[in-house]
């Protein structure tokens, strides 16, 4: 553990040196989801997610303004494939999934007033998501895929020049593809076409960077 703690420290020291206007955020994050399809109504479920966005930070610093950053988007995440039956009300069914995504994120820099540690970051992100484990689907004919658009704003809070706690609230769409084979395992027998996805998160995370 210790070394662990020692080879990400260093890390960051020789990444702060050698690009010193690059950032690493590590943003876990805890919503929900609302799922739904053409011929089912929507279901409500929990999800946990490990963020991770690092790039370059283009200082600004005209006026409100103290930058922009371009930066890689990418995390894990636990979720469910989900639906309701419409036919039998209490009826639900669900299946725990394991996802991985990858994309980009734009970020806007507000800085907050002179005395204060706090600025304001807001944007969007933009990807795709994979789900290549689903409980009881072993093999299925197409691992589904879902684009993704992700909309957050977060304030910044710096204990140091160089790092800042998080607190931020995000909203996301998602639209699923899968293999149209796989429709009877995935919903139930369910001659579904379409996969909806809406949800917001909060985010509790670290900032590492140049502010």
């Amino acid at each position: 553990m210790r070394l662990k703690i020692f080879i990400i420290t260093s890390f960051l020291i020789i990444s702060s040196a050698l690009f010193p206007d690059a950032e690493l955020e590590i943003l876990p994050k805890f919503g929900m989801t609302d799922s739904w399809t053409d011929l089912t109504k929507g279901v409500w479920k929990p999800k946990v997610d490990i963020n991770l966005q690092a790039g370059y930070n283009l200082p600004i610093n005209k006026g409100m303004f103290r930058g922009m950053s371009f930066l890689f988007d990418f995390g894990i995440n636990t979720g469910m494939i989900s639906i309701a039956h419409t036919d039998e009300k209490y009826k639900v069914n669900q299946l725990d999934t394991i996802e991985l995504y990858g994309g980009l994120a734009l970020k806007f820099i507000l800085a907050g007033e002179p005395s204060s540690p706090v600025d304001l970051a807001f944007g969007v992100a933009s990807g795709v998501k994979f789900i290549p484990l689903i409980e009881g689907v072993r093999k299925p004919t197409k691992i589904p895929y879902s684009p993704y658009v992700r909309l957050f704003l977060e304030d910044r809070i710096y204990v140091t020049e160089k790092m800042a706690l998080i607190a931020g609230l995000d909203i996301y769409y998602e639209y699923m593809f899968f293999d149209k084979n796989d429709r009877n395992r995935l919903f139930a027998g369910y001659n579904i076409n379409k996969h909806h996805s809406i949800g917001a998160d909060i985010t509790i995370g670290l900032h590492f960077g140049k502010r």
